[in-house]
């Protein structure tokens, strides 16, 4: 945990700045200090269309889904950080957001926990 789901135009998906997102989004939930550094997967989730305001302008959007537990004052540090890391890394990109979404923990499981069971 956590998953970081950056949502983008398919054109962005394959840019060379594709990767130092990926990496930047990774450093700012490491950063955190919520998570283990193994723990933190990241993925691209590429759209074919898209509209941003009416026009298909570029825009990024990150989602970010954790275990429930932590507070909303870490929720929105961990959202804001991870903006401004994705800000940082696409500044000509003018729409991008992110959020934090719970996993309620009765309703997930991994390998591990699958495979003891």
């Amino acid at each position: 945990m956590p998953h970081c789901v950056i949502e983008c135009p398919a054109e962005l998906a394959q840019a060379p700045q594709i990767m130092p997102l990926m990496q930047a989004v990774h450093q700012a939930a490491v950063a955190s200090g919520l998570f283990e550094t193994p723990d933190i997967k990241v993925r691209v989730l590429p759209s074919a269309h898209y509209l941003v305001g009416g026009q298909p302008d570029a825009f990024v959007h990150v989602t970010t889904h954790i275990l429930a537990g932590r507070s909303d004052q870490q929720k929105k540090q961990l959202a804001d950080a991870v903006a401004r890391a994705a800000c940082a890394q696409l500044p000509q990109v003018a729409m991008i957001t992110s959020e934090v979404r719970d996993i309620q923990r009765e309703a997930y499981s991994n390998r591990r926990q699958a495979m003891a069971g």
